[in-house]
């Protein structure tokens, strides 16, 4: 049971009809008799997704993970010595290289962090558009 503040209670209990902004004719035959009309779902609705575009879309989102991941690392000082660190920021390094001096800035964390977003936002659009052009 919901409770409504400053609400007054209808006291009808009838459901008011939802008003349209134009009316829905019936479709009707060549005898004038409504007939029933079956309409198949979208194209979107009725397939599921292909697992392949699951996977371009999957390995899109992680490498922009890991490259969020790797500025996160970077902005909060973490150790570079640490196993996983270093794993992290190298993997962050190999998928940044196409975009690697492409902003210049005399801040090399500025310049890693503009550099960075700009390849994962990158590898997010291409990895979804691909995604969209196998799903069907």
């Amino acid at each position: 049971m919901a409770l409504h503040i400053g609400r007054k209670r209808s006291e009808s209990t009838e459901a008011t009809p939802r008003r349209r902004l134009w009316p829905r004719r019936p479709a009707t035959d060549e005898t004038g008799k409504t007939a029933v009309v079956e309409r198949r779902p979208r194209r979107w609705r009725r397939s599921r997704q292909n697992p392949v575009s699951a996977m371009i879309l999957a390995a899109g989102w992680a490498a922009a993970a890991i490259l969020a991941l790797g500025m996160l690392l970077t902005w909060g000082d973490a150790n570079p010595a640490n196993m996983l660190v270093d794993a992290t920021l190298d993997a962050g390094r190999w998928l940044a290289t196409p975009f690697h001096d492409v902003f210049t800035r005399s801040d090399p964390r500025e310049q890693l962090y503009i550099n960075w977003t700009l390849a994962g936002v990158v590898y997010y659009v291409i990895a979804r558009a691909l995604s969209w052009m196998t799903r069907f």
